[in-house]
């Protein structure tokens, strides 16, 4: 069901090929990649290696299904394979995927409390989730000499039970912040995100500092080391190992970092970033090369920085277009693209034989859960046909929350626009029931574009702005996404949603 979409220029990336610094051998410069690996936002991801192949999730936070599963033979190139929640459970904040002794955990918080599910393989199936008892975010796992530690935000740590399914001690103060160095400017200390590692007898701990968003230059990764897996640890004399320097960087408030390795010795770190001008796509994942030095610490590979054209990670692949979210709803499962506001109700919707039918639940969009999809690009066009019964709104929105979202609107009244929080512009059209809607995003400014059946493309006259729906706005460290709701009574019906990395405006 799912496409790839181009989010390179070949132009540019031959360009950069050209000026790159020359890292590797000759044979191995053929092909390069370009930031982010994924595209939209894929906060707190960060893969794991299991054989030749990488699994990552990332934080699913008011939807679901929730802790997408992706897959990826290159770690430049990724495809969704499963989900672990199944349902909603409460927002899902920074999960922590690990392999221990041939089982699969993810431990996550939900709501603020940690909790962890389980499996025999990365695509599941997942365990129900079990609640851990503790108060925390962004947790980490790893394991000495048969203990298993659990780490957390704040500098804490707890020991596990021996299954890992339960606290063994309360959690403990086990680390501090690193003395962050001012200027540039940081948001907070915001001691979180710690990521676990042994390599080569050290047990290395990687954790993020100076805040996810505010100031560009605010967001960090900041690496120590010990030879216990509880500690003492030391700070590594390379802090910080990724930090934006400037509020002109392309790629601003780069944290939230972890280390993986190829099959044959390579070592890479995932990061997290939003991108200037265009913190409405969320915070999107990039990836670094990492080298280590004599004495047992690592660094970002000198001469790089997250703008780079970078030597893919695997000698002979390519990175490809990335994921394009059209649906023609062909298949009786719905998609791994989608994902709902607050609930996911099976009894509400069914997909197959090229419809999605949702049932009609709340009033208005405040309270009918949103169908989402997250995408990338600074510009883009969307199209779905909407057909809705009697009663039922419906429409094609931008979403970022309930509150903060526009679209083009089909009810009882016509169509119309909501073009801020839940004003709708002026009617056209009362009685119509089935139209074909387009949004196109031109670079921030979107304009909005309806067909009746067997008519011409007519145009709005309101039109959006949306550079302000995002998280140093409106809070909520949420993005803003292409969605289609049901709301009032009876059911809406969508058929061919359709998704193109670019202005295209209908002839």
């Amino acid at each position: 069901m799912l496409t790839r979409r181009d989010f390179m220029r070949s132009s540019a990336a031959a360009a950069a090929l050209s000026s790159a610094p020359a890292l590797i051998s000759a044979a191995e410069t053929r092909a390069r990649y370009h930031n982010p690996i994924l595209g939209g936002d894929h906060p707190d991801a960060s893969p794991i290696r299991v054989g030749d192949d990488f699994y990552l999730t990332h934080s699913s936070f008011d939807y679901a299904p929730g802790l997408l599963i992706w897959h990826s033979r290159d770690l430049i190139n990724w495809k969704p394979v499963a989900a672990a929640l199944q349902r909603y459970y409460g927002g899902v904040w920074a999960p922590y995927l690990c392999e221990y002794q041939g089982h699969f955990y993810i431990y996550y918080p939900s709501d603020q409390k940690l909790h962890v599910v389980h499996a025999d393989k990365p695509t599941g199936p997942w365990s129900e989730p079990v609640d851990l008892g503790i108060n925390a975010i962004d947790p980490a796992h790893i394991g000495e000499n048969g203990r298993r530690f659990l780490y957390m935000n704040g500098g804490l740590m707890a020991e596990l039970a021996a299954d890992g399914l339960s606290v063994k001690t309360p959690p403990r103060k086990a680390f501090e912040p690193w003395p962050m160095p001012t200027p540039p400017r940081m948001e907070c200390t915001c001691l979180e995100a710690p990521k676990l590692l042994e390599h080569n007898g050290w047990f290395y701990l990687i954790v993020a500092e100076g805040g996810t968003a505010g100031p560009a230059t605010a967001h960090s990764v900041v690496a120590m080391r010990s030879k216990h897996a509880e500690g003492p640890w030391e700070f590594s004399p390379h802090n910080p190992i990724v930090r934006t320097m400037s509020r002109t960087d392309r790629w601003m408030s780069v944290g939230h970092g972890r280390l993986v390795d190829t099959p044959d010795g390579r070592w890479y770190m995932t990061v997290h970033s939003y991108e200037k001008d265009y913190r409405a796509i969320g915070r999107q994942l990039l990836l670094l090369p990492v080298e280590w030095t004599d004495d047992g610490w690592f660094r970002v590979t000198q001469g790089i920085t997250p703008a780079s054209a970078i030597p893919v990670p695997i000698p002979g692949t390519q990175q490809q277009p990335l994921l394009d979210p059209s649906d023609d709803f062909k298949s009786p499962q719905l998609g791994l693209q989608w994902a709902f506001w607050h609930e996911l109700d099976p009894a509400r919707f069914t997909t197959g034989n090229g419809t999605l039918v949702l049932q009609a639940k709340g009033t208005s969009l405040e309270n009918s859960p949103a169908l989402t999809t997250p995408v990338g690009g600074h510009s883009y066009t969307i199209e779905m046909d909407v057909e809705v019964t009697p009663g039922c709104a419906s429409g094609l929105m931008l979403f970022y929350s309930p509150e903060h979202a526009t679209g083009i609107l089909l009810d009882d009244e016509g169509i119309g626009v909501r073009v801020a929080n839940n004003y709708i512009a002026t009617r056209s059209h009362k009685g119509v029931t089935r139209a074909t809607l387009r949004a196109v995003n031109d670079d921030q400014e979107v304009d909005f574009y309806y067909r009746l059946p067997g008519g011409d493309w007519r145009k709005t006259e309101e039109s959006a702005e949306v550079s302000g729906m995002q998280h140093n706005v409106l809070g909520g460290f949420l993005d803003l996404r292409p969605a289609v709701f049901a709301a009032g009574k009876g059911q809406a019906t969508f058929r061919n949603f359709r998704y193109w990395p670019e202005v295209k405006v209908p002839v």
